[in-house]
């Protein structure tokens, strides 16, 4: 038996659970997940693929909340972020980026994104940009979720118009790393696995998004993120070091 599509399957399901219950959060999960059963070079990439199922779904049952007004920029941002990104990705080496990473978490774990105003127009178009870049170089961007929960969207439109967003900036990074020379042929069981996963965590998450408490669930889900933060920046200095 392939542990890793076990894993890989097991961890797309608990974060498409996640993302339906309390509107964002899984994108960690899935990282943790893929960290611990592939290498880095491979994980960073297959987590644009990983995300459909789960993404896909929200948008078919979140569809009449979605703003696409806010996703097409985002989506415009994103173009610049992406082909900056994929060619940034492929210079660097896995300890420098496991490193680098794990401060990102951090950051966007523990700053106070909340209390930040962006005093500029169409501020999404810059910050689909700046997290496309982000998130094409690490899995995770970060600057588009404070963001739209510092909105004045309700919890269903925020739910159904990010996962729209990262739906829109997943596919162009996949475009992206296609065109650095990554190659997703050899995953495809690992991307089938995840995205049936995907749609069934979103079907089950939907049905309790109202049960459990986001105040415990946000703090419980700091306190993981930021140790597995703190353990990939180890193990990126370690490398560097060695």
């Amino acid at each position: 038996m392939d542990w890793t599509l076990v894993i890989i399957t097991i961890g797309s399901f608990i974060a498409a659970f996640v993302n339906a219950a309390f509107a964002t959060g899984g994108i960690y999960v899935l990282l943790i997940v893929s960290f611990a059963v592939l290498p880095i070079s491979a994980a960073i990439p297959l987590q644009s693929t990983f995300s459909v199922g789960s993404l896909a779904a929200r948008i078919l049952f979140f569809w009449q909340h979605i703003h696409w007004r806010l996703v097409v920029l985002v989506v415009l941002g994103g173009i610049i972020g992406v082909a900056i990104g994929a060619h940034v990705f492929v210079a660097l080496n896995e300890a420098v980026i496991a490193a680098l990473l794990g401060v990102v978490l951090l950051v966007v774990t523990w700053a106070p994104f909340h209390n930040v105003k962006i005093p500029i127009k169409h501020p999404f178009f810059y910050l689909g940009t700046i997290h496309a870049f982000i998130a094409t170089l690490f899995g995770v961007g970060g600057f588009l979720q404070p963001a739209i929960l510092r909105s004045k969207l309700s919890k269903l439109e925020i739910t159904g118009t990010l996962a729209a967003m990262m739906l829109g900036l997943d596919i162009l990074k996949m475009v992206g790393f296609s065109a650095v020379g990554f190659s997703f042929v050899e995953y495809v069981p690992h991307i089938i696995l995840a995205t049936i996963a995907g749609f069934a965590g979103t079907w089950v998450g939907r049905g309790v998004t109202h049960r459990i408490s986001e105040t415990l669930f946000r703090a419980v889900f700091k306190g993981f993120v930021t140790l597995f933060a703190m353990r990939l920046l180890y193990k990126g200095l370690m490398g560097l070091i060695g």
